[in-house]
């Protein structure tokens, strides 16, 4: 897609209501300090004053920050200046990074100052180049905020080994708000759990439905995101939002007893398939709450589909619980054979939350984004079935995407990178273990002749990929079974990883 043209309101404008009502009241609590509205404001204003006076030309402007004052006051003043953010996770290879920021054309990184080596770093491989503004205490401005059209830009998984850009515009970002205040009726009072990276677009749920409310945003620690059981009730966590990835931890830390959590008012789920018993303990846990399971792809905008459990006869297919209907302003179709209307079929959405496609990549949005009966739908690639009741259950993919805690990965991307830094001649990335439909990893199958550079192999796919897209195992065999196409046969790879027969499948 090409660059935005039309201008809507700011984001800004759910923050600034909330602080100019409560300057005083707990806008974000991270690294274990609590920062007021008009603290958090004034580094937004210095980092909006920043970014204007570099005179960046483009739409976007990378943010390399992780879980500090300076990612969220980054993200408010990159909008408060008119501009998009584009998150750079400084735990991710440069090398991608690199990538992301020659694709997003940036010619300005505003960094956090305890990250500033690293930005600089990575400046310095940008392929047009880049400067580097600091997200510090500098002098902030009362200069009013400018209307920006879109709010952020994601990379996902490509399959053809390039991250693919995916623009999320304000005004997608303000019907899902809009909807979630109503739904989840937050207030002052709330205290709002951040378990996700600002590359993660379920961020964007915790940021600006918190903020929407003049309510706290409680950033979970690194070491505490996959056991927060003392965060939560330490510091009076009403609203949480995770993957389901972090129950199943701790449920098997034996975390989720009765009663445990009486102080959550509203738990969410999104990102992978929710277990049906895990949403049972989750609810026994929070007995003053309500679960939701909620569905969407980043290009449908964070969520738009949802489900609240009924713990006493939770709605599930074969252990899974119902990803729900769609959201009021939401369109859908269930598309079966020959592109009919059908109860079972690939899962198409729409409606105000949509994307408008990829960046720059025509080709990508022409086959992903389609037109019928005069709306515009994207295509999940999500196999779902849906009931009398309406209510719809995912299946599986129809491709070879996978997630693993909560991130979509295209298992193409991994075998263009496997081939790449081995010269092997073919790659085959599959996802295993997985456990009630939450894939726990990657593991790979290359030709025996690599296997004495098993090791560099993975050592060179940790320099150019995240760490949750690298192989956990590599297995190496030449006996490699084909479908009747010519093709690897996967499923029957898949079955040697589940029940390995020879040495080298083990």
């Amino acid at each position: 897609m090409s660059a935005p043209t039309t201008v809507v309101g700011p984001l800004w404008s759910y923050f600034e209501r909330s602080w100019r009502r409560a300057p005083g009241a707990v806008a974000l609590h991270v690294d274990g300090r609590a920062w007021t509205y008009d603290e958090l404001a004034l580094r937004a204003l210095a980092v909006s004053r920043a970014v204007r006076d570099k005179g960046v030309q483009g739409p976007f402007v990378g943010l390399y920050a992780q879980r500090s004052l300076g990612a969220y006051a980054g993200v408010l003043g990159i909008l408060h200046a008119g501009k998009a953010y584009v998150p750079l996770n400084p735990q991710l290879p440069v090398e991608r990074l690199a990538t992301i920021a020659g694709l997003a054309d940036l010619d300005l990184i505003v960094a956090d100052p305890a990250r500033a080596p690293g930005a600089h770093e990575l400046a310095a491989r940008c392929p047009a180049g880049c400067t580097v503004a600091l997200a510090d205490a500098g002098t902030g401005t009362s200069t009013g905020p400018v209307a920006g059209d879109v709010a952020y830009m994601l990379f996902t998984s490509g399959s053809t080994g390039v991250p693919k850009g995916v623009p999320i515009r304000q005004a997608n970002v303000v019907a899902y708000v809009e909807h979630l205040l109503e739904r989840f009726a937050p207030g002052p009072d709330d205290r709002f759990s951040q378990t996700f990276e600002l590359t993660f677009d379920l961020s964007v749920h915790d940021l600006f439905l918190c903020w929407a409310a003049g309510a706290a945003l409680y950033v979970l620690p690194q070491d505490q995101l996959m056991a927060p059981a003392r965060f939560i009730r330490e510091h009076g966590i009403t609203q949480w939002f995770s993957v389901p990835s972090a129950a199943v931890l701790m449920d098997r830390m034996r975390l989720l007893k009765p009663g445990a959590f009486p102080g959550l008012r509203v738990s969410a789920f999104c990102g992978e398939p929710l277990p049906a018993d895990l949403a049972v303990k989750w609810a026994a846990a929070t007995p003053n709450g309500r679960v939701e399971n909620l569905y969407g792809p980043t290009e449908a905008t964070i969520a738009i589909t949802g489900h609240v459990l009924n713990a006493a006869a939770p709605k599930q297919r074969l252990g899974i619980l119902s990803i729900g209907r769609p959201f009021p302003t939401a369109r859908i179709r269930v598309v079966g054979a020959e592109g009919r209307d059908a109860d079972e079929g690939e899962l198409w959405l729409g409606g105000p939350q949509l994307a408008a496609g990829y960046w720059k990549d025509d080709a990508r949005t022409e086959a992903a984004f389609v037109t019928h009966d005069g709306a515009r739908y994207y295509r999940t690639g999500d196999l779902v079935q849906r009931d009398a009741d309406g209510d719809l259950f995912f299946i599986s993919r129809l491709d070879d995407q996978v997630k693993v805690r909560g991130h979509r990965i295209e298992l193409q991307e991994v075998n263009q990178v496997l081939k790449a830094v081995s010269g092997a001649a073919f790659a085959y990335a599959l996802a295993h273990p997985v456990r009630d439909g939450i894939a726990q990893g990657i593991e790979a199958f290359l030709p025996a002749a690599m296997q004495a550079q098993g090791g560099t192999i993975l050592e060179a796919c940790a320099a150019r990929l995240p760490d949750y897209m690298v192989p956990a195992r590599l297995h190496f065999t030449d006996d490699i079974p084909y479908t009747t196409s010519g093709k690897a046969d996967l499923r029957a790879l898949r079955a040697r990883l589940e029940h390995p027969a020879s040495p080298a499948d083990r």
